[in-house]
Protein backbone atom coordinates (compact mmCIF):
# COMPACT_ATOMS: atom_id res chain seq x y z
CA UNK A 1 0.00 0.00 0.00
CA UNK A 2 1.08 3.05 -1.03
CA UNK A 3 1.99 6.29 1.45
CA UNK A 4 -1.24 8.31 -0.70
CA UNK A 5 -3.34 5.23 0.07
CA UNK A 6 -2.93 4.78 3.93
CA UNK A 7 -3.53 8.72 4.23
CA UNK A 8 -6.79 8.41 2.34
CA UNK A 9 -7.72 5.54 5.26
CA UNK A 10 -6.90 7.76 7.78
CA UNK A 11 -8.17 10.43 6.13
CA UNK A 12 -12.00 8.20 6.05
CA UNK A 13 -11.32 7.33 9.82
CA UNK A 14 -10.70 11.19 10.95
CA UNK A 15 -13.90 11.97 8.88
CA UNK A 16 -15.72 9.00 10.61
CA UNK A 17 -14.96 10.39 14.02
CA UNK A 18 -17.13 13.07 13.22
CA UNK A 19 -20.05 11.14 13.62
CA UNK A 20 -19.70 8.71 16.85
CA UNK A 21 -19.21 9.13 20.07
CA UNK A 22 -15.83 8.27 22.10
CA UNK A 23 -16.97 5.35 23.50
CA UNK A 24 -18.05 3.65 20.24
CA UNK A 25 -15.22 5.26 17.80
CA UNK A 26 -12.83 1.90 18.65
CA UNK A 27 -15.17 -0.33 17.72
CA UNK A 28 -15.88 1.22 14.39
CA UNK A 29 -12.30 1.99 13.72
CA UNK A 30 -11.99 -1.78 14.10
CA UNK A 31 -14.34 -2.39 12.11
CA UNK A 32 -13.39 -0.32 9.18
CA UNK A 33 -9.72 -1.79 9.65
CA UNK A 34 -10.85 -5.51 9.35
CA UNK A 35 -13.54 -4.57 6.46
CA UNK A 36 -10.31 -3.65 4.77
CA UNK A 37 -8.10 -6.81 5.50
CA UNK A 38 -11.23 -9.26 4.41
CA UNK A 39 -11.57 -10.81 1.10
CA UNK A 40 -15.00 -10.59 1.31
CA UNK A 41 -16.43 -9.09 -2.32
CA UNK A 42 -18.66 -6.41 -0.44
CA UNK A 43 -18.81 -2.71 -1.66
CA UNK A 44 -17.48 -0.15 0.66
CA UNK A 45 -15.68 3.17 0.89
CA UNK A 46 -12.38 2.93 -1.16
CA UNK A 47 -12.89 -0.80 -2.34
CA UNK A 48 -12.38 0.38 -6.35
CA UNK A 49 -9.33 1.10 -5.42
CA UNK A 50 -8.43 -2.72 -4.83
CA UNK A 51 -6.18 -2.44 -1.64
CA UNK A 52 -5.27 -5.38 0.41
CA UNK A 53 -4.07 -3.92 3.89
CA UNK A 54 -1.52 -6.02 6.24
CA UNK A 55 -1.51 -6.15 9.88
CA UNK A 56 1.48 -3.74 9.96
CA UNK A 57 -0.48 -1.43 7.97
CA UNK A 58 -3.40 -1.52 9.47
CA UNK A 59 -1.41 -0.77 13.18
CA UNK A 60 0.26 1.98 11.52
CA UNK A 61 -3.33 3.47 10.33
CA UNK A 62 -4.70 2.65 13.73
CA UNK A 63 -1.77 4.41 15.55
CA UNK A 64 -1.66 7.74 13.64
CA UNK A 65 -5.61 8.21 13.68
CA UNK A 66 -5.77 7.73 17.81
CA UNK A 67 -2.90 10.70 17.65
CA UNK A 68 -4.64 12.84 15.77
CA UNK A 69 -7.86 12.23 17.84
CA UNK A 70 -5.44 12.53 21.11
CA UNK A 71 -4.34 16.27 19.70
CA UNK A 72 -7.95 17.10 18.11
CA UNK A 73 -8.36 20.24 20.22
CA UNK A 74 -5.02 21.36 19.79
CA UNK A 75 -5.41 20.85 15.90
CA UNK A 76 -8.65 22.90 16.00
CA UNK A 77 -7.01 25.37 17.80
CA UNK A 78 -4.60 25.85 14.76
CA UNK A 79 -7.45 25.70 12.36
CA UNK A 80 -9.66 28.46 14.23
CA UNK A 81 -6.77 30.88 14.65
CA UNK A 82 -6.21 30.93 10.66
CA UNK A 83 -9.40 30.14 9.20
CA UNK A 84 -10.84 33.58 9.71
CA UNK A 85 -14.61 34.27 9.90
CA UNK A 86 -15.38 29.99 9.79
CA UNK A 87 -15.95 28.59 12.95
CA UNK A 88 -15.28 24.63 12.92
CA UNK A 89 -18.44 23.75 13.11
CA UNK A 90 -19.45 25.67 10.01
CA UNK A 91 -16.10 23.86 8.07
CA UNK A 92 -17.17 20.86 5.93
CA UNK A 93 -16.74 17.68 7.46
CA UNK A 94 -14.60 16.46 4.37
CA UNK A 95 -12.38 19.67 4.41
CA UNK A 96 -11.73 19.53 8.46
CA UNK A 97 -10.91 16.21 8.38
CA UNK A 98 -8.48 16.56 5.61
CA UNK A 99 -7.22 20.07 7.69
CA UNK A 100 -6.63 17.93 10.78
CA UNK A 101 -4.42 15.37 9.07
CA UNK A 102 -2.47 17.64 7.23
CA UNK A 103 -1.75 19.67 10.68
CA UNK A 104 -0.99 16.58 12.07
CA UNK A 105 1.40 15.40 9.99
CA UNK A 106 2.75 18.91 9.64
CA UNK A 107 3.55 19.39 13.18
CA UNK A 108 3.59 15.97 15.23
CA UNK A 109 5.01 13.22 12.52
CA UNK A 110 8.60 14.12 11.41
CA UNK A 111 8.76 11.51 9.07
CA UNK A 112 6.56 13.96 6.82
CA UNK A 113 8.00 16.88 5.05
CA UNK A 114 5.65 19.41 5.60
CA UNK A 115 5.52 20.09 1.88
CA UNK A 116 4.36 17.18 1.01
CA UNK A 117 1.25 17.22 4.09
CA UNK A 118 -0.12 20.19 2.26
CA UNK A 119 0.56 18.51 -1.28
CA UNK A 120 -1.38 15.48 -0.19
CA UNK A 121 -4.17 17.64 1.91
CA UNK A 122 -4.73 19.09 -1.63
CA UNK A 123 -4.67 16.06 -3.42
CA UNK A 124 -7.22 14.79 -0.47
CA UNK A 125 -9.48 18.02 -1.17
CA UNK A 126 -9.76 17.37 -5.07
CA UNK A 127 -11.00 13.96 -4.87
CA UNK A 128 -13.08 13.91 -1.74
CA UNK A 129 -13.92 17.61 -0.75
CA UNK A 130 -16.20 19.70 -2.31
CA UNK A 131 -16.20 22.20 -5.18
CA UNK A 132 -13.72 24.57 -3.83
CA UNK A 133 -12.31 22.60 -1.01
CA UNK A 134 -8.85 22.34 -2.54
CA UNK A 135 -8.56 25.99 -2.58
CA UNK A 136 -9.94 26.44 1.08
CA UNK A 137 -7.43 23.55 2.61
CA UNK A 138 -4.54 24.85 0.93
CA UNK A 139 -5.80 28.67 2.08
CA UNK A 140 -5.73 27.40 5.52
CA UNK A 141 -2.99 25.33 5.53
CA UNK A 142 -1.18 28.65 4.05
CA UNK A 143 -2.10 30.77 6.67
CA UNK A 144 -0.78 28.83 8.86
CA UNK A 145 2.19 28.81 7.54
CA UNK A 146 2.37 32.98 7.28
CA UNK A 147 1.51 32.69 11.17
CA UNK A 148 4.79 30.53 11.72
CA UNK A 149 2.75 27.65 13.16
CA UNK A 150 4.83 25.38 10.88
CA UNK A 151 7.63 26.30 7.99
CA UNK A 152 9.49 24.45 5.36
CA UNK A 153 12.99 23.27 6.29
Amino acid sequence: MTRHEIREHIFCLIFQNNFYPVEEFNEQMDNYLNDKKDTAETERFLDDKQVSMTEKEANEIREKVQNIIERISEIDEKISSTAIGWKIERIAKAELAILRLAIYEALYDESVPVQVAINEAVELAKAYGEDNGASFVNGILGNIIVQGIFTFP
